[in-house]
């Protein structure tokens, strides 16, 4: 049985094996240096983590973003020693049901087969793809943006909030405005 917990800054363990499979899971371009979550975790009241488990060993994570009209998930992530046998579906269908809000969550385009078996995997539990282009803004000065998707869960029609959605994510977890990114998405990258 899958069980989802809030994590908290003081478990050091649990943060190590959320820090490896963060990592592992996630090229540079997509993540935030692990210190700088652990900094939202601590510093920021709408930001969370939940420590995924199977039968009390530790087997994935969940961050998310919490507002007042929907919820943003960061990152997920399943061991890839525990992959491929449900644990990720069971995880994400707990989340969405203690969840009472929309979900919205960015995927690769579906460029190649892994990309459309995420996709495939998130519409199988109940999401919607948005194919409006939308633009990762980068972690960091010397990371890229990238082109990806978003996909909803929920009462959230993106094809008609999806500028207010995706500005909102822009500037809560990239700390960006949309005019910001602009320019930053045409500045030369070194």
């Amino acid at each position: 049985m899958i069980q989802i917990s809030p994590l908290s800054t003081h478990d050091e363990i649990a943060l190590k094996f959320i820090a490896r499979i963060y990592t592992e899971s996630f090229p540079p371009n997509e993540r935030r240096e692990f210190c700088n979550v652990v900094r939202l975790l601590e510093k920021k009241n709408d930001f969370s983590i939940l420590l995924i488990s199977s039968e009390h060993t530790p087997i994935g994570f969940i961050s998310y973003w919490e507002w007042d009209d929907f919820i943003y998930i960061e990152h997920f992530a399943v061991d890839s020693h525990y992959r491929g046998v449900g644990y990720g579906a069971a995880a994400i269908t707990t989340f969405l049901e203690r969840m009472h809000k929309p979900v919205v969550l960015e995927v690769e385009m579906p460029s190649d087969s892994i990309s459309q078996r995420r996709i495939g995997f998130y519409e199988r539990v109940g999401f919607s793809l948005c194919t409006l282009p939308y633009i990762q803004p980068p972690y960091a000065p010397d990371k890229k943006p990238l082109d990806l998707y978003l996909m909803s869960y929920g009462e959230i029609d993106l094809n008609r909030n999806f500028n207010s959605v995706a500005s909102q994510i822009h500037q809560e977890v990239y700390g960006v405005s949309n005019k910001n990114l602009s320019q930053t998405v045409n500045a030369p990258f070194k």
